[in-house]
């Protein structure tokens, strides 16, 4: 089936089988796991991004009716969240699976999202589920769900500069040809959180690694305009910036966006540096996202003292003396000043 549009066109480029995955990839990992402890004839599995937006679609054989199994996929997600609205569920599968006889669904998901579904299907040759394989597959499901959840915190992989066009509005600067800040606008400031105390400027002055990379990439506008034009640069393996050319009431301006990238092998080298633990690792993530306390603690269902003192331990381990000097260090930026 050809691609009718640019959204389909991205729901093909998700289209793999699992043996085109890497062995360490978990998706492949968990799937192969569950097929291999309970055998069926054939299955599809779809994993789910923060918006519900399918980000993963793996199948055991080739995919002929790529729409048909896309609303297959849609309609037993949507009957079986609404029989599992507390979270994770394994059941018999409630969509039609012909030419298939028996199936059963694996929902991995909590009280607020659907991570991913898999759903097995067998022939009648190969029969019935049994009692025991169910159970085999529901404690399945409760591993795969706590693994998923914690997959989708760190999952931020892809391409950074298309990523910083899919992610919120970034930090925005308005700025003369000295690097002066005319004017400033900062998301985080609606939530105050460690991010945005590093973004923002002081004395009307951008921060050091923003300021040098930004001379960098508009050497030469001034005296030379042909030369201007959007660019994009990281000088940080966790910080995009892109700069705009713009025109002020005096003069030429220059547009500043900046936007955070965290891939997940950042939180592994800040881990290893740090020797910071699986659940530490998991708060300091959350921390990044700019959630509090409170929010770290519902997302990991752990109660807020805990978090503060997971808080309070990450803070100890990098030697700082708040959580701004701590995500600074995690990101390799030091607090410099003018």
């Amino acid at each position: 089936m050809a691609p009718s549009n640019e959204g389909d066109q991205r729901v093909v480029e998700t289209l793999r089988n699992v043996v085109d995955l890497p062995a360490t990839d978990r998706s492949r990992a968990l799937v192969e796991t569950i097929v291999d402890l309970v055998p069926c004839t054939r299955w599809v599995f779809a994993r789910y991004a923060e918006n519900d937006a399918l980000c993963e679609f793996l199948f055991s054989e080739p995919c002929r009716d790529v729409e048909a199994t896309l609303k297959l996929l849609h309609d037993e997600r949507s009957r079986q969240r609404r029989e599992a609205r507390s979270g994770p569920r394994t059941a018999a599968t409630l969509v039609p699976i012909a030419p298939d006889t028996y199936g059963v669904t694996m929902l991995f998901a909590d009280r607020r999202a659907t991570y991913a579904m898999l759903v097995c299907m067998r022939d009648q040759s190969v029969g019935p589920y049994s009692s025991s394989e169910i159970q085999a597959l529901w404690s399945a499901t409760l591993g795969g769900s706590e693994m998923l959840a914690r997959l989708r915190i760190f999952d931020v992989d892809g391409d950074p500069k298309r990523h910083a066009l899919e992610r919120a509005v970034p930090t925005l600067y308005v700025v003369d040809r000295e690097m002066r800040v005319e004017s400033f606008w900062n998301p985080y400031d609606e939530h105050p959180n460690p991010m945005g105390a590093l973004l923002r400027p002081e004395n009307h002055r951008l921060p050091p690694v923003l300021e040098k990379t930004v001379r960098m990439m508009t050497e030469g506008w001034f005296n030379a305009p042909e030369r201007r034009g959007v660019q994009v640069a990281m000088p940080l393996p966790f910080l995009i910036v892109r700069v705009v050319p713009m025109d002020g009431a005096t003069g030429p301006r220059i547009g500043v966006l900046v936007e955070r990238y965290q891939p997940r092998n950042s939180l592994v080298w800040a881990a290893n540096r740090f020797s910071i633990s699986d659940r530490e690792l998991e708060v300091l993530a959350l921390l990044l996202k700019g959630e509090s306390s409170a929010e770290i603690a519902e997302r990991l269902s752990i109660a807020e003292s805990t978090a503060h003192d997971h808080v309070k331990r990450l803070l100890a381990k990098t030697e700082s003396r708040n959580r701004a000097e701590m995500i600074a260090k995690i990101l390799g930026w030091h607090m410099e000043s003018h």
